[in-house]
């Protein structure tokens, strides 16, 4: 509470400023009821003091009396002498009892009496929520008073809410510059910086705030994501585990350490600590989450993961993770109509490593309404995989009878997507100027509109071909070696599961070499370029990936094999596209929802593409000997007179 120094009295001046005097004294020494007290007795002397009310009013409240605080500030204000400060701290009392309407009167009150009181500007502020009002107030506490650190917390917060990082950056590093000794400022800079993914310096800004405060779990905790982002797996279990120690009863903490565990495969412990987190809040969306997504991706139990989820959605009707990794599990169990519902949570900005972004386009998003003579702007959105896969709907809506379909996707598609059907124009992420649309919708939210299910799945392949002149430029000489098969053994490095899902080299795939009549033919661009270009003496590869600059090309290249042996990777769609035989290695662990549990074939693929599953996680061995032994079979069969 503020205190009153203002404080005048009809007894004589020396007698009363002496008592007053001894009554700030006490108060400073934290002998609140002797305070209390002789306020109380100098109130006695002149009843009608409202600076001695103000005064009275702090000692009750330092005494644990806030009803007789308030007595005290309300009396001052009946009587109409009531000073800012008693406005002020009425209203700090009234906020903290929730009554948030007198509460902001009182402040206002107090403003107008003294325009230059921050701290009422700044606690209107917190009353105010998150709109430009509330952030005026911060800034004019911070004008009023350039060394206010609770305003730039505060306005520095409401920036964090906003995802407004560089402004949140600014404000704390002010705070920090007014009281560097602060523990928790230095931890929240530290978040912010982590949200810029300027790493370096977000790990200096949590040990700064450790060093600062070893009992900061918030600092610990933080610590401990960052450094498991980096894969810095032991540290960040050290440091998840000195948070939980400062904080035994944060589910939170639970949770986020539960999280590491089943990144390092211990299932168990991991359990254990969700577990745990459901004992400290029964109400913790998260920790539901967290369990169903174990239980789904280990393939332990898909009713309790479901049930999970579902209790999760419970606590929190709106928790967008939730109805995201509900619709993973439903979709791949085969309940696609009811997963795609919940599959449209994947845009929401509170999921993590989001990054689909809603657009700002001067037109509505479509839900589904008629099409007919409307114009469509549909976005592609994730990875090239994502989007060979659910082009293949743009024809049905130009069935619909919408006049203009635009389809906007990445450069490395645009040349192949000539050749799809129902599409008027293709952009790609870099252009900007293009015709106005009546609406627009993401490309993956195109089955739940059209409502996919097992049983509908439009299967018209092929949907995309090979341009003529990409066919000619890529031109494969005939050796008469049998069959040409084309080999993708690794993914996209950036893809969070591409440890499960790329193979670990070439040399996994030895075995191939040893079925005669092949010429095998490396697709790989990028990751595993370099071991194309200097594969094993026993293993010769013709290797085309390091001269692909797109995927028309690839296309070229696919159309003129015999067959694709490849991971689940953008390669696999691009041969299901084409109508080409395609065998695709998939990861026990973590196996993608479009794979279905189970079944060596797939309905958006059919006739064409076989899937080998592993059995153990990480143990490709198994894929492969079935793979040699199901190509054995191929080219005997192919050698037969």
């Amino acid at each position: 509470m503020k205190k009153s120094t203002k404080i005048k009295s009809p007894l004589p001046p020396a007698q009363f400023h002496a008592l007053l005097q001894q009554a700030e004294y006490l108060l400073s020494l934290g002998q609140y009821q002797q305070a209390f007290l002789l306020a109380k007795h100098c109130l006695k002397l002149d009843p009608q003091n409202a600076g001695l009310l103000n005064f009275a009013g702090i000692c009750a409240i330092n005494l644990g009396k806030p009803d007789d605080a308030e007595q005290s500030w309300r009396h001052a204000i009946a009587l109409g002498l009531a000073n800012p400060d008693t406005y002020f701290n009425l209203g700090l009392l009234l906020a903290r009892r929730q009554q948030k309407a007198e509460a902001e009167q009182c402040y206002r009150r107090a403003i107008s009496l003294d325009p230059r009181h921050a701290q009422a500007y700044c606690n209107l502020g917190n009353l105010l929520g998150d709109g430009m009002e509330a952030e005026a107030c911060y800034r004019t506490a911070t004008v009023l008073d350039p060394c206010f650190e609770a305003a730039y917390y505060n306005l520095g917060s409401m920036q964090w809410r906003r995802g407004a990082w560089e402004e949140a950056e600014q404000c704390y590093r002010q705070a920090i510059a007014i009281n560097p000794m602060s523990a928790e400022m230095h931890a929240k800079l530290g978040y912010v910086l982590t949200k810029r993914r300027r790493l370096v310096e977000a790990e200096q800004s949590y040990r700064q705030a450790i060093t600062l405060d070893p009992g900061c779990a918030e600092a610990h905790t933080n610590l401990g994501l960052l450094l498991e982002d980096q894969q810095r797996l032991d540290e960040a279990e050290q440091y998840l585990c000195r948070a939980l120690a400062i904080s035994p009863d944060s589910a939170e903490v639970y949770s986020n350490l539960g999280n590491l565990l089943a990144q390092r495969d211990r299932t168990g412990e991991a359990e254990q600590c969700y577990r745990k987190a459901l004992l400290l809040d029964p109400a913790s969306a998260v920790a539901y989450c967290n369990l169903g997504v174990l239980l789904a991706i280990h393939k332990r139990d898909d009713v309790a993961a479901e049930k999970c989820f579902r209790q999760a959605l419970d606590c929190d009707p709106g928790h967008a993770l939730t109805q995201f990794n509900l619709s993973q599990l439903l979709l791949s169990i085969g309940r696609l109509e009811e997963g795609w519902v919940y599959h449209e949570a994947r845009y929401s900005q509170s999921i993590p490593n989001q990054t689909t972004i809603m657009p700002e386009i001067c037109a509505q998003q479509w839900q589904g309404e008629p099409l007919s003579g409307k114009s469509l702007l549909v976005l592609s959105e994730q990875g090239f995989g994502d989007a060979i896969q659910f082009c293949r709907y743009l024809p049905l809506l130009k069935a619909r009878g919408a006049t203009q379909i635009t389809l906007k996707c990445r450069t490395e598609l645009k040349t192949l997507f000539v050749t799809l059907s129902g599409v008027d124009f293709l952009v790609d992420g870099d252009e900007k100027d293009f015709p106005p649309h009546d609406y627009w919708v993401f490309l993956h939210s195109l089955p739940f509109h059209c409502k996919t299910t097992l049983e509908n799945i439009p299967a018209r392949i092929p949907y995309l071909h090979a341009l003529p002149e990409r066919l000619e430029r890529w031109h494969l000489p005939d050796t008469g070696a049998g069959l040409r098969v084309g080999l993708a053994w690794k993914g996209n490095r950036i893809h969070c599961n591409d440890a499960s899902r790329s193979l670990p080299g070439l040399s996994t795939l030895r075995s191939l070499w040893a079925v005669p009549g092949i010429t095998f033919v490396s697709l790989q661009k990028g990751q595993g370029e370099d071991e194309a270009l200097h594969p094993p003496v026993d293993q010769p590869l013709l290797n085309l990936g390091a001269e692909i600059t797109d995927f028309a090309d690839t296309a070229a290249i696919v159309e003129q094999l015999d067959l694709i042996i490849c991971v689940d990777t953008s390669v696999a769609h691009l041969a299901g596209a084409l109508g080409k035989p395609c065998w695709v290695m998939l990861p026990y662990y973590k196996t993608d929802w479009r794979w279905l549990r189970e079944g060596s074939g797939t309905p958006w693929y059919p006739q064409t593409m076989r899937l080998f599953r592993q059995t153990t996680r990480d143990d490709w061995e198994p894929v492969v000997a079935d793979i040699t032994q199901a190509l054995n079979l191929k080219t005997s069969v192919d050698r037969s007179p």
